[in-house]
């Protein structure tokens, strides 16, 4: 089951990256690059509302992926009953603040040159109904993964995907306004949502219009479910604060190239969903009693999670320049660009494995260590991200992105570890440098050779080439490649 939910996340999560990436050059053709940092600043939003849900939705994901008799299964079905019916109600407020803020969105925030206000306003409007969409569909899937129906998730989710991405493009080649985009991003999202809904209510025979509604069934759960909405606040305001900050302090057409190497940068951050998302069942279910039964689930998903995302950071930090070129000919390719690609790779891959700590302590169902360290992030970030961005732009925010994520991995994991899995310290951090010594040695072997000319399918094969090898080099220092080699010589030997 483990297998196939992982190699069924990473063919969803691939397939969705790799059309938000490739579409944006498309979206910069027909719309420009203000329209696309409008895009950009969707996806901030999109982050920060979801903060409203106030951690149901990880509870709920528990909660089924607990459920083990009918009883179990019926009470998460009268959860959910409540909780969708809890974001529908903040939906809606949601939406009539939208029109009493879209004037000063419009007029005050933003520096736009080439977009008319009236233009921003509805667009505003329809990003906080595409936001509201977005974080109903988080619920239903976050029931998803807690029945471990990801293979049906994600054929959804890809499925979905396309008509988002894919298909926007020629509609925006005909109607090339935002307005048009956000409205037909808000159609995707919506199907998206009613259809998981209907496959999570034959599952776990939850009714989609019931007048079911619970307040014990939330009530009863709050003290985890706020402790995870407080984590998510602080990590929004961690991952988000820089994008506030730089779309008030940059010009809307700057804003949106800071927002294009960040988003390649962010691809660093999808490629370990998979796995987290896979793990999070086993998690829960190892996580009852001792924590330390937890240890070689983590161990495997640490494992897994570095030589996925260490090689491809390894990438962006060694050759910025050639990624850019390889994504899109009108792609900024300023030394402002690749410091900011570099400065976010390392610093969210720095992010994905120190993200497995949490679900360590999701999974126990104490986060009140997780909060005092969102709490020292937030202290550390905000100022950082502040003077950062009035002293060096774009770039010093990057820099103090890098810093935190440093901080997280090389500091936060080895104190969640010494509470939570006690002992592992040192095993743990000798494969991670092991890793990345390896991959980085075979990049800088790449990163003397010289392409200034080359076209984009050179480019292709020569990054291919630097993956692969590197992948290569962080499977062989790896303990399960290790064992299992050890394993087949044995075999041969004595056969």
């Amino acid at each position: 089951m483990l297998r196939r939910s992982l190699l069924a996340n990473y063919a969803g999560q691939i397939a969705t990256v790799a059309l938000g990436i490739v579409m944006v050059p498309a979206y910069v053709r027909y719309l420009g690059v203000e329209a696309y940092g409008l895009i950009a600043l969707n996806a901030a939003l999109q982050a920060w509302v979801q903060i409203l849900d106030l951690g149901l939705s990880p509870t709920l994901c528990r909660e089924l992926a607990r459920a083990q008799d009918e009883a179990s299964r019926k009470e998460a079905s009268v959860l959910l009953q409540s909780l969708e019916k809890f974001v529908a109600a903040m939906c809606t407020l949601l939406f009539v603040l939208s029109l009493l803020v879209a004037p000063f969105f419009a007029k005050d925030w933003l520096h736009a040159a080439g977009l008319p206000a009236h233009e921003i306003e509805i667009a505003f409007v329809l990003m906080v109904l595409t936001a509201s969409s977005r974080w109903l569909s988080s619920v239903y899937r976050a029931g998803m993964v807690g029945i471990d129906r990801q293979a049906t998730l994600n054929g959804v989710v890809v499925g979905f995907a396309v008509i988002r991405a894919a298909l926007v493009v020629p509609v925006i080649a005909r109607w090339p306004q935002i307005d048009v985009f956000f409205l037909w991003q808000l159609g995707a999202i919506a199907g998206e949502s009613l259809v998981m809904r209907l496959l999570l209510a034959r599952v776990i025979k939850a009714p989609l219009l019931t007048r079911t509604f619970s307040r014990t069934a939330l009530s009863a759960r709050a003290r985890l479910s706020l402790s995870i909405a407080f984590s998510a606040l602080v990590w929004a305001t961690t991952t988000q604060i820089d994008k506030v900050i730089l779309s008030k302090v940059l010009s809307l057409q700057a804003f949106g190239v800071f927002s294009m190497a960040t988003l390649l940068a962010s691809g660093i951050l999808l490629l370990a969903n998979p796995v987290q998302q896979a793990f999070i069942p086993r998690f829960s279910a190892n996580g009852v009693g001792d924590s330390r039964n937890i240890i070689p689930s983590y161990l495997l998903a640490s494992e897994i999670t570095m030589i996925v995302v260490i090689p491809a950071a390894m990438i962006f930090a060694i050759a910025p320049d050639l990624v850019l070129r390889l994504w899109s000919a009108s792609a900024p390719s300023t030394p402002e660009a690749w410091r900011v690609l570099q400065c976010y790779a390392i610093g969210n891959a720095c992010s994905a494995i120190a993200e497995l700590a949490f679900l360590v302590q999701c999974a126990q169902g104490n986060l009140s260590l997780q909060i005092k360290g969102n709490v020292a992030f937030l202290v550390i970030l905000v100022p950082a991200v502040f003077l950062g961005s009035l002293n060096n732009g774009a770039v010093g925010v990057a820099y103090a992105w890098l810093a935190l994520g440093l901080f997280r991995v090389l500091v936060w994991v080895s104190i969640v570890h010494r509470k939570f899995l006690p002992g592992i310290n040192m095993r743990w951090y000798r494969d991670m440098v092991a890793r990345t010594v390896a991959t980085g040695l075979v990049g800088f072997a790449f990163h003397y050779t010289t392409l200034l000319r080359a076209s984009r399918t050179q480019i292709f094969v020569f990054l291919l080439l630097m993956w692969l090898s590197m992948m290569v080099a962080a499977v062989a220092v790896s303990p399960i490649s290790q064992r299992k080699a050890r394993s087949l010589a044995g075999r041969l030997v004595f056969n």
